[in-house]
């Protein structure tokens, strides 16, 4: 069984130069009994918005997680496209409904990623102060939503 992702927890495993996305993903690969270093390297690229801060890569971790369980890989998928989408629409309108956004620059309280560093004003000194528990809240979030692994 998958220990509770906590924002403590979750600033240790970014604190070990994982991103928010790895983060995610780690978590849920854990709940559905998945290879957590597969899920995190296949997450790698997710974090910060894809590094440019657009959407959350807490949130895109989340959305690999659920197109892992509720996805579907043969063409003309009907139904289960409809759940998917279904699941991520969810997820997103939890997210926000806690935060406002699930942009990363916005979360991160207007620090821009896609601009090279220095070069980047934002209302906090540490922009992702908040990281920890975006990822935990994202995981928290999943962990409602994911078929959990046989215990």
């Amino acid at each position: 069984m998958a220990e509770k992702m906590t924002p403590e927890r979750a600033s240790e495993i970014l604190g070990q130069g994982f991103h928010c996305s790895q983060c995610v993903m780690g978590h849920a690969a854990e709940v559905m009994g998945l290879d957590v270093d597969e899920a995190r390297k296949r997450t790698a690229a997710l974090g910060g918005g894809m590094f440019w801060g657009e959407m959350c890569g807490a949130v895109l971790g989340a959305g690999v997680a659920l197109g892992e369980a509720y996805g579907f890989d043969q063409a003309n998928p009907g139904e289960k496209d409809t759940i998917m989408q279904e699941k991520v629409r969810e997820f997103q309108r939890r997210f926000t409904e806690k935060y406002g956004t699930v942009q990363c620059k916005m979360l991160l309280g207007g620090f821009d990623l896609s601009k090279p560093e220095g070069a980047n004003p934002c209302d906090r000194e540490d922009p992702f102060v908040h990281c920890g528990e975006y990822c935990a809240t994202a995981c928290e979030i999943l962990d409602d939503m994911l078929p959990h692994a046989e215990k």
